[in-house]
């Protein structure tokens, strides 16, 4: 997993990944895929899992809309942030770093909050259910190409444990 992303998802999500999680070498997503999710969510604040309950975080990083995406800076790099829907509540979350690769999480969206679940390589594999579409070397995975990504990503909701974050709605 790319540094950029890496640090994306730790302090704007508080994923605290203890491994490598999905990804490609290319997005699988385009804009036109994409869905303006944060528009529903306004002054959204982070959460991480603490102990077996929620712990706020003070770590921020900025949205801006472009498009059907979002561009986030954090000093002088960026990253673009596409939501796709996947069906009902679940979405991709797809981040894109400018030089690297394209990374990938779950997002659950109930009314008022964003509940973030990653996929871990070690997990999905374990799993032993997924190999027909992920390509699994030492701790890393990727989705194989020609992989039918819409179903391998409904299929990656029925795997979802906990949320690993949470991003919270306020007034």
């Amino acid at each position: 997993m790319g540094i950029w992303f890496r640090m994306i998802l730790l302090s704007l999500l508080a994923f605290g990944l203890t491994g490598c999680n999905l990804e490609t070498k290319k997005p699988l997503f385009a804009d036109a895929d994409a869905k303006l999710l944060l528009a529903d969510y306004p002054n959204l604040a982070t959460y991480e899992r603490d102990d077996g309950g929620w712990k706020k975080s003070d770590d921020f990083l900025s949205f801006t809309p472009e498009a059907s995406h979002y561009l986030v800076k954090s000093g002088k790099s960026d990253m673009q942030v596409f939501f796709v829907p996947v069906e009902g509540r679940w979405w991709i979350l797809q981040g894109t770093e400018s030089a690297g690769p394209t990374s990938y999480v779950l997002i659950k969206a109930e009314p008022k909050e964003l509940l973030v679940y990653s996929l871990e390589c070690k997990i999905l594999k374990e799993s032993g259910k997924f190999e027909q579409d992920i390509e699994f070397k030492e701790s890393d995975c990727s989705v194989k190409e020609g992989a039918d990504k819409m179903a391998l990503f409904k299929a990656l909701t029925g795997n979802a444990g906990e949320p690993s974050s949470k991003l919270v709605s306020g007034p």
